[in-house]
């Protein structure tokens, strides 16, 4: 396995940096060779041409390095290549042409910036040494001593330079690379919000349609069987055919009372701003007033506070629940009991009708039921259901802090 030792950044992520750290690279190559030719314009030698062409050379390679890396990452092989070829350039026009020696200041402060710390530094040292011997001519003792030593400070001051800029890039580097994975997580968290939004969108209104063909569909075939009867029963019992009209038209009204319910379901997107236990309220009011049952509703004022994930759960089960007892229960009262403590929301929900059938949630036409237990467990909720024959009780609860911020908290 082949062991990375250089940066695997694209080069598009240096950003600003590598845009002016290109123009420098490219202006100090192009100054050398404009340098060299100043010089040698009278008359070019061998060395010159070398110089030159070595020089031509290093302009190839740092546009091949920035063309190809443009949208790709610059890897090991590519970085190995430019490096080695570059300083070898380099070193050959600073033993042939030593006053253009300061080019190697380009490629210390390219390698403390594309490559590993481990590599660059001792690279550079290396240069470094080598760079002050060859200035001071090989020789040691007396002036040269001096020389040496001045030459060792400088790049030693140079190199805790370059590391400390090494650092700042890197630390930079971590935290950009952390703010972009906290925004991918965002929005990741955003894209899943929004995509369980629409999934209970689509469950709600395919419960609805399930309603509208459980309810209307039955009735409009029984309304079409009856009218059949009716018209046939005209010719020999005009008072039974007009006693079965009555009976039609009272089934039509209640098809048509079903379907204004399962509309208003419909259209209704969520609680939006209301509050959930004034909402609460008004709905047990008004499935009391339209079924006839007796009910009996306690809801805690400060549920108006809660998150509005839990409050629209907790509207949407106590709705379903009524629904269940006013299609099914046959029952003469029922009781709604929603409380707020300091870890949860519960709701218990309590008929004494005929109760529900064996493995009723399992039925493949229970779609109220399954919604109810899906809304509770996606908030981390559990649900129970007890039926014995002689009613049917629903007990919920639904996990919250009471180290959550209220809404609304000067109203409760």
């Amino acid at each position: 396995m082949e062991h990375n030792h250089f940066l695997p950044l694209p080069a598009r992520q240096y950003g600003r940096f590598i845009l002016i750290f290109s123009i420098i690279t490219l202006v100090s190559l192009g100054g050398a060779l404009a340098y060299v030719l100043w010089n040698a314009r009278m008359a070019m030698t061998w060395r010159e041409v070398v110089v030159v062409a070595g020089l031509l050379t290093q302009i190839g390679l740092y546009i091949w390095l920035g063309t190809t890396g443009k949208d790709e990452s610059l890897t090991s092989r590519m970085l190995a290549i430019f490096f080695c070829a570059s300083l070898a350039i380099w070193l050959v026009e600073f033993l042939l042409y030593p006053s253009i020696f300061w080019l190697v200041y380009m490629y210390i402060g390219q390698m403390f910036g594309m490559l590993r710390l481990r590599i660059a530094l001792p690279v550079s040292i290396v240069l470094g040494l080598f760079t002050v011997v060859v200035q001071t001519g090989w020789r040691f003792g007396g002036e040269n001593t001096q020389d040496f030593l001045v030459g060792l400070g400088y790049w030693a001051f140079i190199l805790v330079f370059m590391v400390y800029i090494n650092q700042l890039r890197r630390t930079s580097q971590e935290r950009a690379q952390l703010i972009n994975e906290l925004t991918a997580a965002q929005q990741e968290l955003e894209a899943a919000q929004k995509q369980k939004e629409e999934l209970a969108v689509l469950r709600e209104r395919e419960r609805l349609a399930r309603d509208l063909h459980d309810s209307l569909g039955h009735a409009l075939v029984t309304i079409s069987v009856q009218l059949e009867a009716i018209q046939r029963l005209y010719k020999v019992d005009d008072q039974q055919a007009s006693t079965q009209v009555d009976e039609l038209k009272a089934l039509t009204r209640a098809s048509m009372e079903d379907l204004r319910r399962s509309i208003a379901g419909l259209r209704a997107a969520g609680l939006g701003e209301r509050s959930l236990s004034q909402t609460l309220y008004e709905d047990c009011v008004e499935f009391g007033v339209r079924s006839g049952v007796e009910i009996d509703c306690g809801v805690d004022p400060r549920l108006d506070g809660v998150r509005p994930a839990l409050a629209e759960t907790v509207w949407r089960v106590v709705q379903e629940a009524l629904t269940n007892v006013e299609k099914h229960a046959r029952a003469s009262k029922v009781t709604v009991a929603v409380e707020l403590d300091h870890h949860e929301v519960s709701m218990r929900i309590v008929d004494n009708g005929v109760g529900l059938q064996q493995d009723a949630e399992s039925k493949p036409d229970c779609f109220g039921l399954r919604g109810m237990r899906e809304r509770v467990e996606a908030l981390g909720g559990s649900l129970e259901m007890d039926s014995d024959g002689d009613g049917t009780s629903i007990e919920v609860s639904l996990p919250w802090d009471d180290r959550e911020p209220m809404k609304n908290i000067g109203d409760l």
